[in-house]
């Protein structure tokens, strides 16, 4: 079930690419949709340990990080809370990143969610986590760096997180 939820993401991702590598140019490299496409074929394309795949293929910080919340979905899908799988998932990034909430992360998206009753909840809250991050002075990664530290542009990640876990609500409606 894992791999067609996977397969559904690359699909949605696919769409997306585009304007996540345009977010991420603002504050970033500017290749953050490609780096997440990326893991997540090979995720899919994965007979066991999606996360593992997913670092692999993405590479870098972002293969690392959101290859923990790939790993948090596959333990929800097999029957963990999610909010508890979502709760680990953003203490791993922690320590891996070094951010905390308000630092202007994909964390900003993620510990919210993880806060959620329902993955319908947790879209919510992931979305406007993402929403948040628009105004919020990056304290990590590159985005510090840029003039103004990225007031006025949403975190990449962040819609990542609201997308992947958008994308779960609905697969956990449909998934027998």
């Amino acid at each position: 079930m894992m791999q067609a939820f996977l397969s559904d993401l690359v699909m949605r991702f696919e769409g997306l690419e585009n304007q996540l590598n345009i977010l991420d140019a603002a504050t970033g490299d500017g290749d953050h949709g490609a780096t997440i496409l990326k893991g997540l074929k090979a995720a899919a394309a994965a007979t066991d340990a999606p996360d593992k795949a997913f670092r692999r293929a993405a590479g870098g910080a972002s293969g690392s990080l959101f290859a923990v919340v790939i790993a948090a979905l596959d333990k929800a899908q097999a029957g963990d809370d999610l909010g508890a799988a979502l709760a680990q998932a953003a203490e791993r990034i922690t320590m891996l990143g070094q951010a905390k909430p308000g630092d202007k992360t994909m964390l900003d998206a993620l510990i919210p969610a993880s806060k959620a009753a329902s993955p319908q909840a947790a879209a919510q809250a992931a979305a406007n986590g993402r929403d948040a991050t628009r105004e919020m002075a990056a304290k990590r990664g590159r985005a510090k760096y840029v003039e103004g530290a990225g007031v006025g542009h949403v975190d990449a990640g962040a819609p990542s997180i609201a997308e992947i876990l958008a994308a779960f609500a609905e697969y956990s409606e449909t998934a027998p």
